[in-house]
């Protein structure tokens, strides 16, 4: 149930500031960032107790729907349920009556579905490249619901889930929650609109090193794909949740800067293909593992490459992860080859294809 005490939580999560009170009502300050010409009141009804208690409240809800252009449904969603909506808002001359063709939609729900998937991904393990998505993706999945959509274009609205624990804690990592997973997503798409669609469509290695924690394979050809097999050339991607609204409002995109994105992709394609097989020999600086006997562990060594000395990570089985250990506690060697990467500060292995303790 909505009361005025959410209603408050929301608001003021959103920078409205206390401005007065009555007998019967709060009146809130809008913040500045609404853009009112004038100074812009909004009364919320104190007493629960009130015959009329009830009627108010439903007005103030009226008005902050009109404010955010958002419905009455969306809003108790993201103020009793504490969820947050993401709507995705196709334009162009095929969907003004709010009709889409039936392959172009089951090409955005498919495309949709690979997105969120895919940032869970990346959230649980955040490469550049990910092989394989871990169950706690499809878990996040599992908590997304469809609502109910508009007229006015093509609008399809899903409630994604903010508290629900997606990943438990874990020994050395902390518990991955949904609302993690949501911001990841608004982060990407904002770095594909901002530094992607408005650039000059050419990346280099810097670019890739400064915008790390934006850039994940899977996730850029996701995005990709939902331009390319919808052929929508106008989408725009609207979060709202408790604490904030987030429009990214991205236009004439198919062909005319889709190739940008297809550029980045490519450019990320070729570093990746650079990468050298190599064979490195060092001695175990740290060990990682959220469960020994599972196959999410990590080792960090010391090594050289070219004679400089440097720093490695690398992932290893739990049959390879004991021997180690083993290898650490008698503080022996370790030597392994595979396709190594370098990144900002250290290197990688993106892909171990033989670990050995030499004699």
């Amino acid at each position: 149930m909505i009361t005025n005490t959410k209603i408050i939580s929301y608001i003021t999560n959103r920078e409205w500031i206390l401005n007065k009170e009555t007998d019967k009502f709060q009146f809130f300050r809008a913040p500045n960032s609404l853009g009112f010409e004038e100074e812009y009141l909004l009364p919320i009804p104190k007493n629960p107790e009130s015959s009329d208690y009830t009627k108010f409240l439903k007005n103030t809800l009226n008005l902050l729907a009109d404010i955010y252009e958002i419905s009455i449904e969306e809003l108790e969603v993201i103020i009793e349920e504490d969820n947050a909506i993401l709507s995705i808002r196709i334009h162009d001359n095929q969907t003004e009556d709010g009709k889409i063709g039936f392959k172009r939609f089951e090409e955005l729900i498919e495309g949709l579905k690979d997105l969120l998937v895919d940032t869970a991904s990346f959230v649980m393990n955040p490469d550049i490249q990910i092989n394989s998505k871990p169950a706690e993706a499809y878990r996040y999945l599992n908590y997304c619901k469809f609502l109910q959509t508009e007229v006015g274009s093509f609008i399809a609205k899903i409630e994604l889930p903010s508290d629900e624990i997606i990943r438990e804690p874990q020994l050395f990592d902390a518990p991955i929650i949904a609302n993690q997973i949501n911001t990841k997503l608004k982060s990407v798409l904002s770095y594909v609109q901002n530094s992607v669609f408005n650039s000059n469509g050419q990346f280099d290695e810097n670019h890739l090193e400064e915008n790390q924690e934006n850039i994940n394979l899977n996730l850029l050809k996701d995005i990709e794909k939902i331009y390319d097999k919808t052929e929508s050339r106008n989408i725009e991607f609207y979060f709202s949740d408790i604490q904030d609204s987030v429009k990214i409002n991205t236009e004439n995109i198919y062909n005319d800067n889709l190739i940008k994105l297809t550029n980045l992709i490519e450019s990320i394609n070729e570093s990746l293909s650079e990468e050298n097989q190599r064979t490195l020999v060092g001695r175990i600086i740290t060990l990682k593992s959220a469960d020994p006997e599972g196959e999410r562990n990590e080792i960090t060594f010391g090594s050289l490459l070219d004679n400089m000395p440097i720093k490695v990570k690398a992932s290893l089985s739990r049959e390879n992860y004991q021997e180690a250990v083993d290898a650490h506690k008698d503080k022996r060697n370790i030597q392994i080859t595979g396709v190594l990467k370098k990144l900002k500060t250290m290197y990688k292995f993106i892909e171990v294809q033989e670990f050995q303790i030499p004699e």
